[in-house]
């Protein structure tokens, strides 16, 4: 059974197109789940240090998706901006190798992502997290 279009409409992409953004969109962490990776590094307990590359590579796609959203949604925002930069300058650098400035790279890039949060939030660029 064939799918019935209004007269005139025609989809926006093909289907393998749209089949592909279906699957990134379904591959994307929520946004609490963004949240909950920051709060794994910024806990009252230190993650294990053999968590460090798997967290900062979450942190870092993290950082990357916030950054994009800000850029498609709050252009006008100052504040965003300047968070935006940051982001993209803490995602530019590699984990260091040695625990102390590797977990205080975690940290920095966990902030990031936290203030982004907020302040694409305050913005109405998303929805409001706990």
């Amino acid at each position: 059974m064939g799918v019935l279009l209004a007269a005139g409409w025609t989809p926006p992409l093909e289907h393998d197109q749209l089949a592909r953004v279906a699957e990134r969109l379904r591959s994307l962490r929520s946004l609490d789940a963004i949240l909950d990776n920051a709060g794994d590094v910024l806990s009252g307990q230190d993650p294990p240090e053999e968590e460090f590359a798997v967290l900062g590579e979450r942190l870092r796609e993290d950082l990357t998706r916030l950054v994009n959203i800000a850029v498609a949604a709050t252009a006008q925002d100052p504040g965003v901006t300047g968070l935006a930069d940051r982001a993209r300058a803490l995602t530019s650098k590699d984990l260091p190798d040695s625990w102390r400035p590797a977990l205080t790279h975690l940290r920095r890039m966990a902030v990031a992502v936290q203030t982004l949060l907020e302040q694409l939030a305050r913005a109405g660029a998303i929805r409001e997290i706990a």
